[in-house]
């Protein structure tokens, strides 16, 4: 498989598990339609995942650090192995975190954080987002926002799930000819683990039906 990712490959497992981060280190037994691994041991006891886990890998290769979202598929008949399922696309670490997946999702809420308001109402805007990572996002808007300013973001991605953030714009680029939409980008600076592994799930299932479709 591409960027070394053979039999033999020490594995970094970061797991969210009952609200809770857990990291494991285990081996690469094979990969052949899917990736077969050692079953993780906490202390001297197995610690096997559940069909559906949601899987940040880490690994080195060629001197870099390499990273898939993935999700657990099964485990064998004597419970020696897991098996994860083949990712949509493995990315170095410097390029993970620039990385952003084009998108097309309309927010159920997108509004200012302001604070010390007379009023309790939100100021609310109108977007698209157009693009999406686990650190933050890019807002398809007409609504002005100048680069420090602070908004809130509540979203249902297709197939994963809702997720709530409080992001800050760090980048506006102005409407290009033709085009009445400014372009926000902001980073997300309160998000849960919970909801970030929402927008990793919702990322995973894009790139594997991007690469289906010959799009990656």
């Amino acid at each position: 498989m591409a960027q070394g990712l053979l039999p033999g490959t020490t594995l970094r497992l970061d797991v969210s598990s009952g609200g809770e981060g857990e990291t494991h280190v285990t081996r690469v037994d094979d990969v052949d339609g899917r990736i077969a691994i050692l079953v993780p041991m906490r202390g001297l006891r197995p610690r096997p995942f559940s069909a559906g886990t949601l899987v940040h890998a880490h690994y080195m290769h060629q001197r870099k650090r390499w990273m898939f979202v993935t999700e657990v598929e099964g485990h064998s008949d004597d419970g020696l192995f897991e098996y994860l399922r083949l990712p949509g696309a493995i990315e170095s670490t410097e390029r993970r975190r620039n990385f952003r997946l084009p998108a097309a999702i309309r927010p159920e809420s997108l509004y200012r954080l302001v604070v010390d308001s007379e009023t309790d109402e939100p100021d609310l805007l109108e977007g698209t987002v157009v693009d999406l990572s686990e650190g933050g996002c890019c807002i398809s808007t007409r609504s002005f926002a100048a680069p420090g300013e602070r908004l809130g973001l509540q979203a249902i991605l297709p197939e994963a799930g809702e997720i709530q953030a409080r992001m800050r714009v760090t980048f506006v680029r102005d409407p290009q000819p033709g085009n009445r939409n400014r372009r926000l980008h902001c980073e997300f600076t309160d998000i849960s683990r919970a909801h970030r592994d929402v927008i990793a799930r919702y990322m995973m299932r894009r790139q594997l039906e991007m690469r289906r479709r010959g799009q990656l």
